[in-house]
């Protein structure tokens, strides 16, 4: 972990001072995770539980080529819901949680047309319970609504992989906003 934050530092300022800082943005959605939540969480059986994912990612945008663009990624992921009811013969009582990951990630984005686009790449999900560090995939699909010339809406398809217990995989519908910079 500390060699890929070494590397996303280093590509960072090189990119930074190389003066091809393109824009700043965020993104936001909701869809569905796949996974066996019994598997990941190690429990069975369950009471309740609910497969909605959630995410919401801020993203700095560095130009390399004309249609090429490195993108740093920030943010955080609901991967699903759980509850059971729990008895250890002298305390009982309802066990339930969320499952929240904070990501980093370095993707390429390239852009297919004017505005449609494809972004890929690693990143590291680090469970808001303390529970571990595990890597992550993303694979996106989107297309910029463009309303002025330095704002754009960003609608994507996003699915997402973290290599936890069960791996989970997000298929996420979003939005957001986005602002570019002046070249």
């Amino acid at each position: 972990m500390k060699h890929f934050l070494s590397i996303i530092c280093i590509l960072g300022f090189s990119l930074a001072s190389s003066g091809q800082f393109k824009s700043i943005g965020f993104t936001a959605g909701a869809g569905y995770t796949v996974v066996n939540i019994e598997k990941a969480i190690d429990y069975s059986p369950l009471d309740e539980w609910d497969n909605f994912g959630v995410f919401i990612k801020a993203n700095v945008n560095f130009q390399v080529k004309d249609k090429l663009i490195i993108v740093g990624e920030a943010g955080s992921n609901r991967l699903y819901y759980w509850e059971y009811y729990w008895n250890d013969g002298y305390y009982d009582g309802y066990r339930y949680r969320a499952e929240w990951t904070s990501n980093l990630g370095i993707h390429i984005k390239k852009y297919l047309g004017s505005n449609a686009f494809m972004q890929i790449g690693p990143g590291i999900h680090i469970f808001n319970d303390g529970s571990g560090v595990v890597p992550g995939m993303v694979f996106q699909l989107g297309y910029d609504l463009s309303i002025t010339d330095n704002i754009s809406l960003p609608v994507v398809f996003r699915i997402e992989s973290v290599f936890g217990n069960a791996l989970p995989t997000s298929a996420l519908l979003g939005a957001g906003a986005s602002y570019q910079f002046a070249r």
